[in-house]
């Protein structure tokens, strides 16, 4: 899927946003291998996770642990091989695959929900929107989640790692990549997960509903002047006072009521 250049206006602008507001002991340089000069929030740094040496690694504040390669490739570097797509069926099926093997001695791999996805962008960079010392042959790609569109159920949620997006696809003509994971804490600490792009809170980023809002709110806009026509469907966050508190306190704002 091509990604429209509000797409990436609204990420863009939200990173250089957020980096000239936030306190200077809140920011580190974004250091997660991007190309990023710029002072950013990283959301996944390399101390956060464990690297276990046998082809897993634990992030530390999920408890996940997630297989380095994408399905289709091995090695020290996942230069082995190359990366496999598949339907959303046969996604489902190469945990089981995983489980038979017993990969890293473990028979309990699956496919992640969308949550567990989006636990792993890294927003400080994007192309690509991940931790690439710790994932090092990531480079974008959209992987599928365990998660069924709830309005369409022939529809599945992915991640894209390109720019940390986040879109539904037909389960069965759809092939996209898969990165098994396994373990975790509770679905709490996947919800209080840093700042994500999601605005309205509908598990889909958008450049015409979330990232026009973002951008409203960045120009001093309020209230139903940030939210009038912006609002995706099956939102959790559909009013200006439930969106300026996700935002100040999960993506280090300070927007005015």
């Amino acid at each position: 899927m091509r990604h429209s250049p509000m797409t990436v206006l609204a990420a863009f602008a939200a990173s250089l946003y957020l980096s000239a507001s936030l306190p200077a002991h809140a920011v580190n340089a974004c250091t997660a291998d991007h190309p990023n000069t710029t002072s950013a929030i990283e959301t996944t740094p390399t101390a956060d996770f464990t690297v276990n040496g046998n082809g897993t690694v634990t992030h530390k504040k999920t408890g996940l642990m997630w297989k380095v390669c994408q399905e289709g490739t091995s090695g020290a570097a996942c230069a082995t091989g190359t990366e496999s797509l598949m339907d959303w069926s046969d996604a489902l099926n190469r945990a089981n695959i995983a489980n038979s093997a017993a990969f890293a001695g473990y028979t309990d791999w699956r496919l992640p929900n969308v949550k567990e996805l989006e636990s792993i962008i890294e927003r400080c960079g994007f192309n690509s929107a991940i931790n690439k010392v710790i994932f090092p042959a990531q480079f974008g790609g959209r992987y599928w989640s365990s998660t069924t569109y709830q309005v369409n159920r022939a529809q599945a949620f992915w991640v894209s790692y390109d720019v940390g997006q986040i879109e539904t696809a037909d389960k069965g003509i759809v092939l996209n990549s898969v990165r098994l994971v396994r373990g975790g804490h509770s679905y709490d600490a996947l919800q209080a997960l840093p700042c994500s792009l999601d605005v309205d809170g509908n598990s889909a980023i958008d450049a015409l509903t979330d990232g026009l809002m973002l951008l409203r709110a960045m120009f001093g806009l309020t209230g139903t002047s940030v939210t009038n026509n912006a609002v995706g469907g099956n939102s959790t966050r559909t009013t200006w006072a439930q969106i300026r508190p996700y935002l100040n306190t999960n993506c280090g704002t300070n927007f005015a009521p």
